[in-house]
């Protein structure tokens, strides 16, 4: 068949599109003059930073104790007393991943960071984050307080943030239960429908694709949480300014953290976390609301929150109230814009990269599905599409560093002391890269789940390659539950994709190693 034309042009990534502008210079630029010397010279400010060098003093005497006997601190970069080496930290994304993955040469699989009295521990192998994360899951499995989204954890709002507790497992018990409901009967019409308007905007304004599947993540996820894909626009509102708070590279308080103990009034960091979570709560309950009215009027369709308010098998011995429905239901809508939208992104950047293989998965879309699109019931008889995605999310991961455990007791691994509280990172990029078992790991190679020579293959492909397992969703009880729901929609949407269009870098330009837009 006849196949339209895409091109594949560098910009800026899409993580860091934020329509924002505005208000990210105004927090700048407040968090400019809440940090100078100026503000000493108001007494209650002077307090309070005498208060947070009293907390920094206790808290270095505090860490120097007598280590067991056998029992070694991990390797450990120098740094000063309880600021440690704060200096060195690298911007989010590849770049720490880089950063930190050159350190492991020399302080080898695991080792320690300290920065501002909170103590890091990087992971390189699998063995080390299975042995932790999996095999000793429950002492891993809590979450660190993140400075710039202050309550976030302890509130257990977003679930992946969220602090290990009671009411974080009946929380992740809702969103399982819902997840299971999601079969295909009811629930997999959505993104089959939203592939075909998707294919439509790209052969309007092939330029815009980037755009495209953005529009394409939040709309999907909409229809699926709330039946109306409109709400997918206020999702695209909120998602830039959480993404933000939560990163590293983000407000300065997430490094400089003492400065979370500045009181409100003062405070930039916490006075836009307040409206951040205003804006957030206001479009979950509107959501809800939504749907709600949609019930009573007899127009709803099937969707996540049609299943907590017809109370379904399951959902009711979770007791979430309206609000914790709300959220666990809208949370889970975002968090799927940036697991779905970053394979996808990572599709486009591949196939500029490696254009012969869209020939070949191309081909077999053409074989088996003819002059229809790509179906649920395909994808067992497309391994080549399959080992497509799968080696995507394994050459070009969302999150190139995870998201950290918290350690929430003392433990002894390999003779080495890790400290309660301790923030560990599975440094995913490197997991990726091991070359026992992922031969040439920086090439983009999808042949490496389809051909026996390679360690990552397995039969039968009818069923291999498939994403059950991937580090790309976390470790232990920390993992992603919508796995089933993103391979199948990245899969028919890849498939959709080279059924419909044929993908190459844009004349005269050479792919981006990395980030793509």
């Amino acid at each position: 068949m006849a196949h339209q034309h895409v091109e594949v042009a560098h910009g800026e990534p899409f993580v860091a599109a934020d329509t924002n502008a505005s208000f990210a210079e105004n927090i700048n630029a407040a968090t400019t003059a809440a940090t100078g010397f100026a503000l000493l010279q108001n007494p209650k400010v002077a307090l309070g930073f005498c208060l947070v060098f009293v907390f920094v003093l206790e808290r270095v005497l505090r860490g120097r104790r007598k280590l067991p006997a056998g029992v070694k601190p991990l390797p450990r970069l120098p740094g000063l007393p309880w600021a440690g080496r704060f200096w060195d930290v690298p911007d989010t994304g590849i770049e720490s991943a880089f950063h930190f993955g050159a350190l492991h040469k020399k302080y080898g699989p695991i080792y320690e960071w300290k920065v501002m009295g909170t103590t890091h521990a990087w992971i390189e192998t699998d063995k080390v984050a299975r042995d932790l994360f999996v095999r000793r899951q429950r002492n891993y499995c809590d979450r660190n307080a993140l400075p710039a989204a202050i309550g976030v954890k302890e509130d257990m709002e977003i679930l992946p943030l969220s602090g290990y507790s009671e009411d974080f497992k009946r929380h992740k018990n809702f969103i399982h239960t819902i997840m299971r409901h999601s079969h295909p009967k009811n629930f997999y019409g959505w993104p089959v429908a939203e592939n075909k308007k998707t294919l439509r905007r790209l052969v309007e304004t092939p330029d815009r694709w980037s755009e495209h599947m953005i529009t394409h993540c939040a709309r999907t996820i909409a229809s699926i949480a709330w039946g109306d894909a409109e709400h997918g626009k206020k999702l695209l509102t909120i998602v830039p300014d959480l993404l933000k708070a939560v990163s590293p590279a983000g407000p300065i308080i997430n490094k400089l953290t003492f400065l979370q103990h500045l009181p409100h009034a003062i405070s930039p960091f916490k006075q836009a976390e307040s409206r951040r979570k205003q804006e957030m709560t206001d479009a979950f309950y509107e959501a809800l609301n939504d749907v709600k009215d949609r019930v009573n009027k007899g127009t709803a369709e099937e969707c996540w929150s049609m299943l907590w308010l017809n109370q379904e098998k399951g959902v009711e011995a979770t007791k979430c109230d309206f609000h914790e429905a709300a959220y666990a239901i809208g949370s889970s809508s975002f968090v799927a814009i940036a697991t779905i939208g970053g394979p996808l992104h990572g599709f486009f950047l591949a196939i500029a990269h490696r254009p012969e293989w869209l020939g070949e998965l191309q081909e077999e879309v053409d074989r088996v599905c003819g002059d229809r699109l790509p179906a649920i019931e395909d994808i067992p008889n497309l391994p080549k599409l399959r080992a497509t995605v799968k080696e995507v999310l394994r050459w070009r991961q969302s999150t190139p560093l995870g998201v950290p455990h918290e350690a929430l007791e003392d433990d002894v691994y390999d003779g080495y002391l890790i400290k309660k509280g301790t923030m560990l990172h599975a440094n995913h990029f490197l997991i990726s890269r091991e070359e026992n078992m992922y031969p040439k790991p920086n090439q983009f190679v999808p042949e490496r789940w389809l051909d026996p020579s390679y360690p990552t293959y397995k039969e039968p492909l009818t069923e291999f390659p498939n994403l059950r397992g991937d580090i790309s969703f976390g470790y232990g009880n920390r993992s992603c539950p919508g796995v089933d729901l993103t391979y199948f929609e990245l899969c028919t949407l890849f498939g959709a994709l080279a059924w419909s269009f044929d993908i190459k870098a844009k004349e005269g330009t050479t792919p981006p190693y990395y980030e793509v837009n």
